[in-house]
């Protein structure tokens, strides 16, 4: 059956053999008609808690706190945070609340500031003149503008943006985009600090559960316990808006939309499109890429107590996410494009290939995974030896200083300690548009799971063998290569699944 498969930022069909099962994510839940009415809906009548107006007076300090660029994975065309934001101002100015008493912090955690054209794009244009000089990135190594609210009996401490904290009321624009998304790690990842953040994003935490299922998840576990442990010190309301997964829009739909039959063939044109493409510099596809804006759409908004509308929120992204697979494989493919939460607007590098093949994709299901224990992962993408030293400098530096030595990755904790305090990457953390050092390690530490429980990774069409190398995956010139060289492993047939990616879709294993 012939099917699309991403590689990098190309794309090409590719005839898979008859006993290689294929997956694809649901079909796209409809939308909502009137945004504006299901946002005010959610808002007059939230989940456990009083309306806004019932919760602040004119005097009241709000901070309008939301998520950066990263969420959701592209950007949205038209982002709905800023449509809620208006209903929000609205309601603050309805009740008479100065203008200058209202901030907005974007909740970056240990992520890159975003730039004011994302701030623009997040906020909308309106929100982002009258109140430039109140939007700020929330700053983790801001000392005199981080609080420590509580300390939990293992010595974890709750330390998140003193701004925040202080209000008179939080305010959350969340976009539910994946079930690691939304509810305590809004606030406790978004708004802490690394002393905050480092507890459940170790790799002792990650290794127990996959972070796409809040139920086995030790990190969720972590993180809603430090929620639980400031929630009577904050006042939170939440408007958590889930959306679809309407990946494709416009042309991107015609040419990359998956078949899904076995009747149907890739039209010629199709084909000799996506031909052409590959033939074009990297730098132009990757510029295609970095302007990608996807067509998620609204299906339901949930507003109130952050834990409550959370819940709610989870069961609506499992009724778009969640897609049954029949049994455990041994061998695994993936086309893997240059797209993960933080290389937006910027290049695809070999830590980020890691964090999202080990992390991310390993990841990507609840409950049991669809890969056999020590099973093959196929991913196709050309692993680039790129890196871009203005958003990731400590990125390129942990991967020839630290990861080419091939360590221990539970053994990590005094280079972890290093990147804390190295003030050259401190600085462009704060004063330009890098990721916070200690990122670094911690983008290694989320592919835990799968250094520990995948056999082997084999990348198709991989361009650098020394970026295999280091992270010990194996080399194949093509999926037909790469198919052979998993399949002789076994003694007999093995079974294999190709998940078709874009859009996502969380694996749920099929119960007996």
């Amino acid at each position: 059956m012939k099917e699309i498969v991403f590689y990098g930022d190309d794309a090409f069909f590719y005839d898979f053999p008859e006993h290689v099962d294929i997956y694809y994510a649901k079909p796209t839940i409809k939308p909502k008609d009137d945004i504006d009415a299901v946002i005010d809906s959610a808002l007059q009548n939230p989940i456990n808690s009083p309306n806004i107006e019932d919760l602040i007076t004119p005097e009241s300090i709000i901070s309008v706190c939301f998520d950066d660029i990263s969420v959701p994975l592209p950007p949205m065309k038209r982002d709905i945070r800023a449509i809620a934001a208006q209903h929000v101002i609205r309601i603050l100015k309805g009740i008479g609340v100065k203008d200058e008493n209202i901030n907005f912090i974007c909740a970056t955690g240990l992520h890159r500031k975003c730039k004011p054209k994302e701030l623009k794009h997040i906020l909308g244009k309106k929100i982002y003149r009258k109140y430039k000089a109140q939007i700020i990135n929330h700053d983790a190594e801001d000392k005199n503008n981080l609080i420590t609210l509580a300390t939990s009996s293992e010595g974890y401490k709750v330390e998140i943006n003193r701004t925040a904290a202080q209000s008179d009321l939080i305010i959350y624009l969340n976009i539910s985009f994946t079930p690691l998304n939304g509810g305590w790690k809004s606030i406790i990842v978004g708004l802490g600090s690394y002393n905050t953040i480092i507890p459940h994003h170790s790799p002792e935490i990650l290794k127990q559960g996959t972070f796409m299922d809040p139920e086995s998840s030790q990190l969720h576990k972590i993180i809603w316990e430090m929620g639980e442990l400031i929630k009577d010190k904050l006042n939170i309301f939440t408007i958590e808006m889930v959306i679809n997964n309407k990946f494709y829009r416009g042309i991107y739909k015609k040419i990359y939309d998956p078949l899904k039959s076995q009747l149907q063939k890739p039209p010629l044109w199709r084909r000799m499109l996506l031909s052409m493409l590959r033939a074009f510099p990297k730098f132009v596809k990757a510029y295609v890429r970095k302007k990608l804006k996807a067509g998620y759409q609204l299906i339901d908004v949930f507003a109130g107590d952050i834990e409550d509308a959370h819940k709610k929120s989870l069961e609506v992204m499992n009724q778009q996410l969640n897609v049954e697979i029949s049994k455990q494989y041994d061998v695994l493919i993936y086309g893997v494009p240059n797209l993960t939460p933080y290389n937006v607007g910027s290049e695809m590098n070999p830590l980020l290939l890691h964090t999202l093949v080990s992390g991310y994709l390993f990841n990507m299901h609840q409950g049991d995974s669809p890969l056999k224990e020590d099973g093959t992962l196929i991913i196709l993408n050309p692993a680039y030896e790129n890196f871009d030293t203005t958003q990731h400098p400590s990125y390129r530096d942990f991967y020839y200083d630290i990861l080419s030595t091939k360590p221990d990755i539970f053994d990590l904790k005094q280079i972890e300690h290093e990147y804390l305090h190295n003030m050259e990457y401190i600085t462009k953390y704060r004063n330009k548009y890098a990721y916070h050092p200690v990122h670094a390690p911690i983008v290694y530490y989320w592919g835990t799971r799968g250094l520990l429980n995948i056999g082997k990774v084999i990348v198709a069409g991989a361009d650098n063998k020394n970026v295999l190398d280091v992270f010990g995956f194996e080399y194949a010139k093509d999926l037909g290569d790469a198919l052979e060289k998993a399949q002789s492993q076994y003694q007999k047939k093995s079974s294999i699944a190709y998940f078709c990616i874009p859009p996502l879709f969380v694996a749920k294993l099929k119960t007996k």
